[in-house]
């Protein structure tokens, strides 16, 4: 339910931002909706004195008149809360063989034709004990250390990807772990042979997503911004 009121009050947002010539116009209208998702999220704290003595119109229209006193510096967290709300983001990886293959633009170009949008990305040449972190999950395995050792063998091009459903889609459009039984059309299918050289890694869940990321980049690396495709490919009718 709060993730529908978040969505809900990010449109809003947006559709008082494109209407609006008025600039404080501008700004409070961005406030207020924006102000209405994190509430949802259950960021903003609510006095329940203040709807017991004041009753919940009036407690609201007093949180209301808070949220427009904000200095702009609130604006732009509160804006960024919404977006947050609203989009998930998961973590993609091209292994060194996907590199050394030249598939880079092939792979991104499958995300960016989905719809998906590009936050982040890097390439970066991880060391066996970072790669170690990142497969922490698997130590057990009698693969382990191999799959340590692959990864730390070469660049790796680092993303992450954001849109509504893009963790469990993602999944998809990468294909199952054996390319041999990827279904064609995904990632692996069309582009990779065995198990052990299957090009890419994506997140297999929400807290996967949000460890990875964590691992990979830091906040400030994490680009919020809204793409001029977004109406195109979320619009409603």
């Amino acid at each position: 339910m709060s993730s529908q009121i978040c969505r809900s009050a990010s449109k809003a947002a947006r559709s008082i931002l494109i209407a609006s010539k008025n600039a404080r116009f501008y700004f409070e209208g961005r406030a207020v909706a924006a102000a209405a998702a994190v509430a949802g999220r259950g960021k903003v704290p609510f006095l329940a004195s203040d709807f017991g003595r004041a009753g919940a119109g009036n407690a609201y229209n007093g949180w209301i008149s808070g949220a427009l006193a904000l200095p702009a510096a609130a604006y732009m967290l509160l804006d960024q809360e919404v977006h947050a709300a609203e989009f998930e983001r998961t973590f993609i990886a091209i292994k060194p063989d996907g590199v050394q293959r030249g598939l880079i633009s092939e792979i991104i170009a499958r995300f960016e034709r989905k719809g998906f949008k590009l936050v982040a990305i890097k390439i970066v040449v991880p060391s066996k004990e970072f790669a170690q972190k990142h497969y922490h999950d698997l130590k057990e395995r009698p693969f382990f250390n191999g799959l340590c050792e692959f990864l730390s063998s070469g660049p790796v091009i680092a993303m992450v990807w954001e849109g509504e459903g893009v963790i469990k889609y993602g999944r998809k459009l990468i294909g199952a772990t054996d390319p041999q039984k990827s279904e064609p059309g995904t990632i692996r299918g069309d582009l990779a042979v065995v198990v052990g050289r299957n090009i890419i890694h994506g997140s297999d869940g929400p807290e996967t997503a949000k460890d990875e990321i964590s691992l990979w980049f830091k906040p400030e690396e994490l680009v919020t911004y809204t793409s001029n495709a977004e109406k195109w490919v979320y619009g409603n009718n």
